[in-house]
């Protein structure tokens, strides 16, 4: 019976670390710029009025953009790393590397210092945001995908919420470098709690499958799935033929096709432009805008530093709780269905806040500053509770073996490269256009949602090794191989590369 013991539970626990990691590397520069000694011990204005304040702007930005530019690469350095030396050993690279990135922003004593470290703590965030949820889809059982691989967003909220508070304390320490170093210094701690929990998870039993470690799978898929009503692992040994039929098939793609075979291969560039634009869609409609520079929000619609800082904080911890809901309804709703609802709900949200925001810069009242803040904490529930876990899970679960490593990379690499574009644009934008600048994540929000509802397929309970099938279905009207205990055939028959390179070769005899 399909199940997952609790040696699963703890597995996703520790690797979650990389999540938290990741979380909180994002979240942390957020609550920095809150902090007045930041500024003092870069020697940068503070001073919005102040002439030398377009400097200060400028080494934001940088902060951000950087960040998210070397983010960007750090995906493709976990589709790399997780193929060549295994996915485990791909979390101790990223672990090393972030607390090398923590380490340099923490101890930073010049604007160019700091933007060096940001080049390195973003490339460990990259790694970590891509590397976690292929690891998370490749323990999960199918009809707990959405929890398991959810837990990768869930953790990620804890780290911004944790984050949040650090910082909202920190502000109390005023004259005191402490208020903006010790925040970073964190970062190193969860880079070694990762460190740690990568001796306790086990490797990923399809890379063991790839490498011919059939035994070691085994075992590892029956601690995973370990059910006391099932003494002879019964759903343990057929997800592992599964596993070892498609890769048979797989392995003569791979030996045919040769390296390049994501892009070359009509069915892989379909599922990868389909991933990519989920996880692009996912920033288009604006989450990083926000938590970003929320602090700074705040203070654009008359709120003090204290206060802004607070309701930051409470912003993401409301958005932890949402998360946790939003995992535990992701698989009985579905991928298909949460992230319409999401996209729908999200368009309405931001079309309203903008009217807020707007109404606020002609009528600046305490009222709606109130009404807008409400909208953003309403944002968050929305986008928590059905977009922010199944991206993640959508984005790596669609993919065939040979490929899901590198694919979920470049899939998740569009996170960071819609974040490097509103990041940066945020700034000019809001100083030339102001309110308007949001109106374009509504109606880009629009436009993902239309298109979704037309592509989206249902991914929810389906076996990895079975999703060819699925995308040529699109998930509806049909059963789960495996739930009828018959995988025959499963290995050398839903490949739809496969298929399409066996008819060519009958054809060719």
């Amino acid at each position: 019976m399909e199940t997952y013991s609790w040696y699963n539970i703890t597995v996703v626990c520790f690797a979650a670390f990389g999540s938290l990691f990741t979380g909180y590397s994002l979240a942390v520069f957020a609550f920095t710029i809150g902090q007045p000694t930041f500024y003092s011990s870069l020697g940068l204005e503070q001073n919005s009025t102040a002439p030398g304040y377009s400097y200060t702007s400028e080494i934001i930005g940088a902060s951000n953009g950087i960040f998210f530019g070397t983010g960007f690469f750090g995906c493709f350095l976990a589709g790399w790393a997780g193929n060549r030396f295994g996915r485990v050993n791909g979390f101790r690279i990223a672990a090393v590397t972030g607390i090398i990135g923590g380490i340099l922003q923490c101890a930073s004593q010049s604007p160019v210092m700091f933007l060096v470290a940001r080049a390195v703590a973003g490339l460990a965030a990259g790694h970590t945001m891509a590397a976690m949820p292929t690891y998370f889809t490749e323990v999960a059982p199918p009809h707990s995908r959405g929890l398991i691989t959810g837990a990768h967003a869930i953790f990620i909220n804890i780290g911004y919420c944790i984050a949040g508070w650090i910082g909202f304390g920190c502000y109390f320490t005023p004259g005191s470098a402490f208020a903006w170093r010790f925040p970073f210094s964190v970062v190193c701690i969860w880079g070694l709690c990762l460190l740690a929990g990568s001796l306790y998870v086990p490797e990923s039993p399809r890379f063991l499958v790839q490498h011919d470690d059939h035994q070691k799978a085994l075992d590892i898929l029956i601690r995973l799935h370990r059910d006391p009503r099932d003494p002879n692992n019964t759903f343990a040994r057929q997800e592992l033929q599964m596993i070892v039929q498609k890769w048979q098939t797989e392995k003569e793609v791979v030996k045919r096709d040769g390296r390049w075979r994501l892009f070359t291969k009509k069915a892989n560039r379909q599922r990868l432009f389909l991933a990519w634009l989920v996880m692009v869609g996912g920033q288009n409609i604006g989450p990083l805008v926000i938590n970003n520079y929320n602090v700074l929000l705040y203070g654009s619609l008359g709120l003090g530093s204290t206060t802004s800082l607070l309701l930051s904080a409470v912003y993401n911890s409301v958005g932890l709780i949402i998360a946790c809901i939003g995992g535990l309804i992701a698989d009985r709703l579905g991928r298909r269905k949460a992230l319409i609802a999401g996209y729908v709900s999200i368009t309405c949200v931001f079309a309203i806040l903008t009217g807020m925001i707007a109404k606020y810069n002609t009528t600046p009242t305490k009222s709606w500053a109130t009404a807008a803040t409400t909208m953003i904490y309403i944002y968050v529930v929305c986008y928590n509770s059905f977009v922010d876990l199944n991206q993640f899970t959508f984005a790596t679960e669609i993919f065939p073996t040979h490929v899901r490593n590198q694919a979920s990379a470049v899939a998740i690499s569009g996170l960071f490269l819609a974040d490097i574009l509103w990041l940066n644009l945020l700034p000019t934008a809001t100083a030339t256009i102001g309110w308007k600048y949001y109106l374009v994540f509504a109606c880009l929000a629009t436009v993902h949602t239309v298109y979704l509802a037309f592509f989206l397929p249902e991914t929810s309970g389906w076996h990895l090794e079975e999703m060819d099938h699925v995308m040529t279905t699109g998930g509806r009207n049909a059963q789960s191989q495996l739930d009828d205990e018959n995988i025959k055939g499963v290995g050398d028959s839903n490949h739809v590369e496969a298929i399409a390179s066996e008819t060519q070769l009958q054809g060719k005899e």
